[in-house]
């Protein structure tokens, strides 16, 4: 009947395990840490060639605010440059591209498909994670100052209002008679994992 008992473990044998498990959480760490360099560096680089990019295409004087009333907007190809949102109290400025797909929400904000293009007025909606280009919304104020720099012109905004939604509120992105830009994000900040809401910020245009 002994010999059917299973062997107890030694002091030896737990040691060799703990070992084993330190060694493997160090490689996964590593593993991890050199995954959000890379990440980093690429959405780094892809940053630096896009401001370059735009600031080559941005000629002549800025735009003014056009009529709502375009028949035909145009419509952006996937990962097409769009230009430039930046937010000066809040330090941020990051470069726009069409799509709201992983690899454009990795690299830039995300114009999302459907919405205004800035040069064709109405709902200009734009997207970013909450970890990475629109964490400084968590910061965001009534009136500051939100611009987009596109090849046509410079758009300027005033925050208007901030608001949350759920994720099937997908009216925030219906479109308006005048000219409006959406931000979207997800909700809360500190979340950890899918975060069940949208943080929505609301800016109209100001003249000067």
């Amino acid at each position: 009947m002994d010999a059917d008992r299973p062997a107890e473990e030694t002091p030896q044998t737990r040691r060799r395990v703990l070992r084993w498990l330190e060694r493997m959480l160090v490689v996964v760490g590593v593993v991890l840490l050199g995954y959000c360099g890379y990440v980093s560096l690429e959405s780094w680089l892809y940053q630096r060639v896009a401001n370059r990019e735009l600031e080559v295409a941005m000629v002549g004087p800025p735009a003014a605010v056009p009529s709502p009333s375009r028949a035909l907007p145009r419509i952006p190809q996937q990962g097409e440059l769009i230009g430039r949102i930046e937010i000066p109290r809040l330090g941020l400025s990051a470069v726009i591209r069409a799509g709201t797909d992983d690899r454009t929400l990795r690299l830039a904000v995300g114009h999302i498909s459907g919405t205004a293009l800035p040069e064709d007025g109405g709902n200009i909606g734009l997207a970013a994670h909450r970890d990475t280009f629109f964490r400084p919304l968590r910061d965001i104020r009534i009136a500051d100052e939100i611009r987009l720099v596109t090849p046509t012109g410079t758009f300027t905004f005033l925050v208007a209002d901030t608001s949350i939604v759920k994720p099937t509120d997908t009216w925030v992105l219906d479109p308006t008679r005048g000219m409006t830009l959406t931000l979207v994000t997800c909700y809360p900040f500190s979340y950890v994992g899918a975060a069940p809401d949208r943080f929505i910020v609301r800016a109209v245009p100001t003249h000067g």
